[in-house]
């Protein structure tokens, strides 16, 4: 992350549920410390009750300590774990500490315990874990998180803040709801959503009314970047005869399960991720932009079970991760609903960098290619601007012609004549500079407006690379993908959305909808046949990557997106069409039997009249109503080839 955007955007620093926004000086109130600290037990009392005021407040202030070195922790690498276990271990004694004594802590005579206070601990417990769950990508903690976040809500453990009159504490529940959105937003939890943006919007007019700050418009602009992203979410799904919006799968729903021919290769498997944010304007809420938000729930599986967001009864206390049993929920009884299947998953694990220089990218890529093995892949997924170099330029700077752009840290002073386009250029991703890392598994994806740049990418160590490219242009007859985050990234995370917001889907029955998702779902498991099959013309380096559950997902996404935009009417320029590299043949994207499928799905949807599906190798045959269940039925030599997938 740039520096100079920290510093600019302390608001939306906090939304982020950012480790670094919470120090000592952001824990309790410093006049309310210094009045508590010398509201000693009197003489009279009892010596237990000293005691017991001694200890919270010494477990207090090394919860507070821990939690504010979380900012010095390398974002890389392994060395945080040690540290987040003594932190989670404090916090453990912490809770249950002032639990068992809450009546003493609560009397004004020995400590005066204000409810804001306890507030904020849970608060600080439902950031550890959502900072564990960014560390580690298991859902599981995202979803504790969660549970914290909306016991203290449900307890109103911040309610009387108002009453203080203090700014101070204001700020704290601010950040409260801020952070609680962000949780919700990746559990796509839209109706506690709305409710959490009504609550903020009322706290943030009282405290701009009653205190007005200094930062009044740096949280009226948190207030519009959470609009506007849950309102790009909104625009994609329909919604139903009664008005309410629909919903699809976000996260990974079917694990399939492959059996190759033995060629001495261990399985592969996803180990490291990279989403990268480059555009100069994109919808975004604090660092997390939306083609960041929708490649994150693609990697991630659907845990088995979530916790309630009702019925919290007490318990006693959260339990540190690494103390966890199997099968256990991580938080313990305290904010429990209901156990949450707590096993070791395996989803990769992701760095989500928002608007990184280049140094700070090539940092990422080269710290994940060292962690990962040789039978693991890297993913690099890269959503930015497109530069290209204005003047023709010789053979040898082939590879260096041109990628995407990354950020530009200005604090450094600039030449006073500049050329504009060096600058771009220096500042640039090119294809050249990710030909080291193709010495392991690589997988890119990049939607860029100059992702065709990433072709020039050759396999010159024989591992197996992939490079899925957006479309660089969009018929003028769409509507402004400007407002709904990259087409084809959405297309990679949710085709049917996709598919709905191309052919301007706005309204359809739920049952309806719920017969497109299956018969979506019904062509992706073609596709995957397809690429699966003894027979496909397909490189060897897609064989591979299908062996992992994510990666495998993104190429059958790319194959249904592919097929569909080549038979929209509208995308007729090959510029209008995704591409890879290397190429994936017609003979799969334009399989009779996958097109047939997909000629269901846009039937039931009520949108054909947009699209003509033509077979390859049968220009003069379209598929219609009448064919496209019996006359273009799978071909027998694909089909006995291919592993039969269950529930795609």
């Amino acid at each position: 992350m740039d520096p100079q955007q920290q510093a600019a955007a302390p608001a939306a620093a906090a939304a982020a549920g950012s480790a670094s926004t919470t120090t000592p000086a952001a824990g309790r109130d410093p006049t309310i410390v210094q009045q508590q600290q010398q509201a000693l037990p009197p003489q009279g009392a009892a010596p237990d009750n000293a005691k017991i005021v001694e200890e919270f407040q010494f477990l207090l202030e090394k919860s507070q300590q821990l939690f504010a070195g979380l900012r010095d922790l390398p974002p890389t690498g392994r060395n945080w774990q040690p540290y987040f276990q003594r932190t989670f271990e404090v916090y453990t004694k912490l809770w249950k500490f002032q639990q068992q004594n809450r009546a003493v802590l609560e009397n004004q005579e020995s400590y005066g315990l204000k409810r804001w206070e306890i507030g904020e601990i849970a608060s600080k417990i439902g950031q550890l874990y959502y900072h564990y769950y960014l560390r580690t990508s298991e859902t599981n903690y995202l979803y504790e998180s969660y549970v914290f976040y909306e016991a203290t809500r449900e307890r109103q453990y911040f309610k009387d803040v108002m009453d203080a009159k203090n700014p101070s504490l204001v700020i704290k529940k601010l950040r409260y709801y801020a952070r609680f959105i962000v949780v919700c937003l990746l559990l796509n939890r839209s109706e506690i959503i709305k409710k959490l943006m009504d609550e903020l919007t009322t706290l943030v007019d009282e405290y701009t009314k009653v205190f007005k700050p200094n930062d009044a418009a740096e949280w009226n602009a948190v207030l519009s970047e959470i609009s506007t992203f849950l309102e790009a979410e909104r625009k994609l799904t329909p919604a139903d005869n009664d008005g309410n919006p629909l919903s699809a799968p976000t996260r990974l729903q079917v694990e399939r399960s492959l059996k190759f021919d033995k060629d001495g290769q261990p399985k592969l498997k996803l180990q490291e991720a990279i989403l990268v944010g480059n555009y100069q304007n994109q919808i975004k809420f604090s660092e997390l932009t939306l083609d960041m938000y929708r490649v994150l729930q693609s990697l991630e599986r659907e845990p088995a079970t979530q916790p309630s967001s009702s019925g919290v009864t007490m318990g006693n206390k959260p339990e540190a991760p690494a103390e966890k049993k199997e099968g256990e929920s991580v938080a313990g009884d305290e904010f429990a609903g209901e156990k949450t299947v707590a096993t070791r998953r395996t989803n990769p694990h992701k760095y989500l960098l928002y608007r990184p220089t280049l140094s700070q990218l090539m940092l990422y890529i080269s710290t994940a290619f060292k962690d990962i093995s040789d039978n693991s892949a890297l993913l690099l997924f890269l959503s930015a601007d497109g530069s290209k170099r204005n003047i023709k330029a010789d053979q040898e700077n082939g590879g260096y012609l041109g990628g995407v752009a990354t950020a530009v840290n200005f604090a450094r002073k600039m030449p006073e004549k500049v050329d504009a386009d060096h600058i771009s250029l220096v500042h640039s991703l090119h294809p050249g500079d990710l030909v080291p890392f193709t010495r392991k598994p690589l997988f890119v994806i990049v939607d860029s407006n100059n992702s065709s740049a990433f072709k020039s990418i050759g396999r010159v160590f024989s591992q197996a690379f992939v490079c899925l490219m957006s479309p660089t242009e969009y018929p003028t007859s769409i509507k402004d993908t400007t407002q709904i985050g990259n087409l084809f990234t959405l297309f990679l995370h949710s085709p049917v959305k996709a598919l709905a917001f191309v052919c301007n889907v706005t309204e359809t029955a739920m049952e309806t909808w719920a017969k497109s998702i299956a018969l979506m779902q019904s062509a992706e498991s073609i596709a995957f046949e397809l690429l699966n099959a003894p027979t496909a013309n397909i490189d060897k380096s897609f064989k591979r990557f299908l062996q992992d559950d994510f990666l495998g997902q993104f190429t059958v996404h790319f194959v249904v997106a592919s097929a569909l935009l080549q038979s929209h009417n509208s995308f007729k320029d090959p510029n209008n069409h995704p591409t890879s590299n290397p190429p994936i043949s017609n003979s799969i994207t334009l399989a009779p039997e996958l097109l047939s499928k997909l000629h269901e799905v846009v039937t039931t949807l009520g949108v054909d009249d947009q699209f003509t599906f033509t077979p390859v190798g049968a220009p003069a045959a379209t598929i219609t109503a009448a064919t496209s269940s019996a006359a273009l039925a799978p071909a027998p030599a694909v089909a006995d080839g291919a592993e039969k997938v269950e529930g795609a």
